[in-house]
């Protein structure tokens, strides 16, 4: 299973506007869960994930993996939504999983709208597409799966107009490009129950 590498881009970019660490490059560089855990404490605006940052790579991962269970809409659910053996051994798909997810989680608990007009057109479309896709599915019975098959698959114009089809106009409509991120947000936080601001993992 491979991840499409529009979809990894698109994701790269993201953590990248973080600015909670140097720039990666690949979807490989995130295996030592640092930046995941600087993520979660700029979630959660606190610093105690430092401390976890000092343990070995499973305890981060470990951590990172507690923090996306408790977080997602039905925390009872019997279903893991990451591998951590897949992570240990390296795989991108497992990987990408976790930063779509840290993706949404940290858009949705937002208290004021970033700036997406900081990315590409394309990268914000695609941004727009993952958050779309995760909010639709969330309360599915195999998100996990959902997840994967999505990280693998093609990005597909067609799908962008029809999820989008003001803010994602042609050139000629700019006015309208605006990708309206913080309508999505609103949208999830009242349909989890604002799960996201729960606490520490």
């Amino acid at each position: 299973m491979t991840l499409h590498a529009t979809r990894g881009a698109a994701l790269l970019s993201w953590v990248n506007s973080l600015h909670v660490a140097d720039p990666v490059e690949a979807v490989l560089q995130l295996q030592d869960c640092s930046i995941f855990i600087k993520i979660i404490d700029r979630i959660h605006g606190t610093e105690e994930g430092q401390q976890i940052l000092k343990q070995p790579v499973s305890e981060r991962l470990d951590f990172v993996c507690s923090f996306l269970q408790k977080n997602r809409k039905h925390p009872s659910s019997p279903e893991c939504l990451v591998s951590a053996q897949k992570v240990l051994e390296g795989s991108e798909l497992e990987l990408a999983k976790m930063t779509m997810l840290l993706l949404y989680h940290s858009t949705m608990s937002s208290k004021s709208p970033r700036d997406w007009e900081q990315f590409e057109y394309k990268i914000q479309a695609e941004l727009a597409v993952i958050l779309k896709f995760v909010l639709d599915h969330e309360d599915g019975l195999n998100l996990n799966e959902d997840l994967e098959n999505f990280l693998q698959k093609a990005p597909v114009p067609s799908t962008c107009s029809s999820t989008f089809p003001e803010e994602l106009s042609p050139p000629s409509h700019q006015a309208k490009r605006e990708i309206r991120f913080l309508e999505l947000q609103k949208v999830a936080s009242s349909s989890s129950g604002n799960n996201f601001l729960s606490g520490s993992p």
